[in-house]
């Protein structure tokens, strides 16, 4: 979600719709796999598991993804999980990942360093 933002390069149609169907499959699993009907992903108390998977959610939503708008049961984790941490203390840890979007684009050095290795994963 965020390497084109970095690269300043447009992710192909097709491959931003297979990666968000991707994604989409993996919170299903999220949901009906590990948080089920309880509070957290481990039980009824927050844990590593939790703490761990939020900051990755939080990069596609950086990158202008909101994946708990269509999921009501993963936006009352998300609420769980930031009242656990402290709201100041959640957006503090979030603060540089959600400015990400507004970065310029990489220099154009940094640019063809990097073009080998993330060329295939954008198509």
């Amino acid at each position: 979600m965020l390497l084109p933002v970095f690269l300043g390069q447009p992710v192909p149609p097709e491959t931003l719709a297979s990666t968000l169907a991707k994604l989409d499959r993996c919170l299903q699993l999220l949901e009906d796999k590990f948080l089920k009907d309880q509070d957290f992903l481990a039980g009824p108390h927050i844990s590593l598991a939790d703490l761990v998977a939020i900051t990755e959610l939080m990069h596609p939503v950086s990158a202008g993804c909101d994946l708990f708008k269509s999921r009501p049961k993963l936006a009352a984790w998300r609420q769980r999980v930031e009242a656990e941490v402290g709201e100041d203390l959640f957006q503090e840890a979030h603060a540089a990942i959600m400015k990400a979007k507004d970065l310029p684009p990489a220099d154009k050095a940094i640019k063809e360093k990097l073009k080998p290795l993330v060329q295939p994963l954008l198509h």
